[in-house]
């Protein structure tokens, strides 16, 4: 009797059993790939508008003095908004000449940053800096009393300034959820200095 070639069912049904295993797993890389890609794509474009939205704000605290900063919240408290108003240089007698109040605030609710100019008065200019801020900062746990995120602060809320001297502490959390309902949450943090 002579050798047969082939193969039987049972060794097709390993072979193909052991390809599909083989494509499941090739899928499942792909996928986490992707996935993965996704979320730091979205990290970097939050790191940066979060970057441009904390020099514009460092710009103007940079512009005033510690005088004009209200509230005023000495580390370890903080406040989710800041009044001040900026040098604008001196007159003919050398005096400071200060623009218009300005305020930067979170919204209510809590997901933009928001400038204002002349707050609260008829003339009030108002400009949306970010759309997508977070309500709290990033591990923070709301309402526990607890500084969950190791920054000496509680409960702090998604745009956060604290005050040591005329150093002004910023603190920006932006969050975003991708396709597929993963939410991509971002912090950057700044020091300015009034310098006025």
């Amino acid at each position: 009797m002579g050798n047969k070639s082939g193969l039987t069912v049972i060794e097709m049904m390993i072979v193909l059993s052991l390809l599909t295993i083989v494509g499941i797993k090739i899928f499942m890389v792909v996928q986490t790939a992707g996935k993965a890609q996704a979320e730091g794509t979205t990290s970097i474009v939050l790191d940066d508008q979060a970057r441009r939205v904390l020099d514009r704000i460092a710009y103007a605290i940079m512009g005033s003095t510690r005088e004009t900063l209200f509230p005023d919240p000495e580390s370890p408290v903080f406040s989710a908004s800041l009044e001040y108003e900026v040098s604008l240089g001196l007159d003919a007698s050398g005096e400071v000449v200060w623009g218009d109040p300005e305020k930067i605030e979170l919204s209510e609710p809590q997901t933009q940053v928001i400038w204002r100019e002349n707050p609260d008065e008829a003339e009030e200019r108002r400009v949306v800096w970010c759309n997508t801020v977070s309500p709290f900062l990033e591990g923070e746990t709301p309402g526990n009393g607890l500084d969950d995120n190791g920054n000496g602060l509680i409960d702090e809320e998604g745009l956060c300034f604290s005050l040591d001297g005329d150093r002004v502490t910023i603190r920006l959390t932006l969050q975003k959820t991708n396709k597929d309902g993963t939410r991509v949450t971002h912090t950057v943090e700044t020091v300015a200095t009034c310098r006025n």
